[in-house]
Parts: C-alpha cells; structure tokens; sequence
C-alpha cells in the first residue's frame, strides 16, 4: 500500500516549496507530500486521490488564497477525507478567524506566518495530529468488525445435502453459516459433518471379510442417499461466535488454540459476516 498523504496548499510557490519541503524531510518515511498551487486546484487533486483510493492523513492550508481560501478548501477537502488532521496557516491579524474556524468548522490546529525554527512550531503540531489520525485509522483493525468478511457462505436451513455439497464446492469455504428464512443465524454446517454423515464404518466392513473397495463404494452409495436429506441435523446449533466489538485477540485467540478456521460474526441474532484466519494474519501483519 503506498504512503499516507501530507496535502499542503499555499499559492506562493516559494512558500510552498519551503514547506514541502521541510515536511518531507522529517516525515518521508511513513508519509509523502503533495503540494499544490492554490485551492481549487487542491480541491481538484483531492477529488482525483479519493477516486483512486488513496489516503490523505493530512492538509495544511493558507487562508489567504485568492481563488479559495484555506477554510473553504479544509472544509471541502475535510467532506472527502473526514479523518484527516487540518492545520490552518494564517497571519498574526486573522487570528481571530482562525480560531473561529477551529470552533466552528472543526480545523485542528492554526499557526500564523513565518513559519520560523520548524523543528519548534511545525513539526511537535503534525507529530501530534499524526499519531491522533493513525489511532483512528488503525482503531478499526483492532476489533472484529473492521477485519471481518461480510460476504460469508450461507445456506438455508431448510435447504439439503446436496445444496450444501454444491456451495462448499463453488465456494471453497469449508464451514457453511446457516440462517433461517428471516435471516437469524441458526448455526453451522461444516464440510466433516457434511463427509461424517456419509462415511460408512470401514473397520467394520473389514471385520466382516470387505474390502477397501467396498467401503468405498458403499460411501459414494450413502453418499447419493444423502443427497436429498436436510441439513438440519447436522448444523452444529451452539457455536462459538464473535461480537463485531470483540477484540481482534479474543479471535485469533480461539482460531488458533481451538484449530478453528472460521468463526461467525453475530449480533443480535442477526449474522453480520465471518472472521477467519487468514483476516486475522491480515489485519495483524498486513497493511494499515
């Protein structure tokens, strides 16, 4: 996934240059700076970075802008990118809008020209904005819901055998979530129920003089019986289940010292989507 963004708008391109520029050297190992000319040219950028799914961590603005100043352009940016931080750039004779703008349009912080000694003005505000905005983007990878699968492999539970062989085959998902006609989750149905319910007793066929070859055949033979039967007495009725505000330990917890693939997602009875482990490994060692 590439870098978090640090949008910077000021319609001074020497301005603008000096400040991307000592941005980018204290912070281009986890972010990378885009700077852009005025604000509706910022808010035309902004709108293309959103359609191509990209993620701005950041804006920094100048208020006095000639074609939009910095308040217009943080509040339309702020639409498209709600969790980014917002710092305002103004004169010492504006402040007062500034800080209207902070109570009233929901900007983080202002700070007022020349932006003099960097290392003291600028950069303690953006390593504090920055830590604040990634505990919100990263917070949602810590609890079930932000990592579960809402797409999960469901099946009737007045549908039979067959039906559910067809969806573990098409699907690939060994453990089928089962709801009811109103949509409440009734339980599971996994591909070993499925399997153990046509296996015959092979040690026994054996102790009778059979052979391999005809357990076989009596498995694919009880198996074609099955085909019609309902999944009912095989959906597992009490399983473990998550709550979306589960912590994303409680579940790997469970997947791992239990050898359980996947665990539904429930609330209110209703079934919301799966976790498994592998959204687990991903939400643990991949990406944001």
């Amino acid at each position: 996934m590439k870098k978090p963004i640090l949008f910077i708008v000021n319609d001074d391109a020497a301005v603008l240059n000096s400040l991307a520029e000592v941005v980018e050297e204290n912070f281009k190992m986890e972010y990378r700076v885009v700077a852009v000319v005025s604000g509706s040219a910022g808010l035309t950028q902004t709108q293309i970075l959103k359609q191509n799914d990209e993620v701005v961590a950041l804006f920094i603005a100048d208020q006095q802008m000639p074609d939009m100043d910095g308040i217009t352009f943080l509040t339309e940016a702020g639409r498209l990118y709600p969790q980014a931080r917002k710092i305002l750039i103004t004169d010492f004779a504006d402040i007062e809008t500034a800080i209207r703008s902070i109570n009233e349009v929901g900007i983080d912080r202002y700070l007022v020209h020349p932006l003099t000694l960097p290392e003291d003005t600028l950069y303690p505000v953006l390593t504090d904005l920055l830590e604040a905005w990634q505990a919100d983007v990263r917070l949602p990878a810590m609890y079930v819901k932000g990592i579960m699968n809402n797409q999960a492999a469901r099946i009737r539970d007045n549908s039979n055998l067959r039906h559910a062989a067809e969806i573990v085959a098409l699907s690939g998902v060994g453990d089928l979530m089962v709801v009811n006609e109103e949509g409440d989750f009734v339980g599971v149905l996994s591909e070993g129920d499925i399997l153990r319910a046509a296996l015959p007793d092979t040690e026994e066929i054996l102790a009778e003089g059979g052979t391999l070859l005809d357990a076989y055949h009596l498995f694919l033979r009880k198996g074609q019986s099955l085909s019609e039967r309902p999944i009912l007495p095989l959906v597992i009725r009490s399983p473990l289940v998550l709550h979306p505000d589960d912590h994303v330990a409680k579940a790997a917890t469970i997947l791992v010292n239990l050898q359980i693939r996947r665990l539904p997602v429930v609330e209110n009875g209703r079934l919301l989507g799966t976790v498994s482990r592998a959204n687990v490994c991903q939400a643990v060692v991949g990406g944001w």
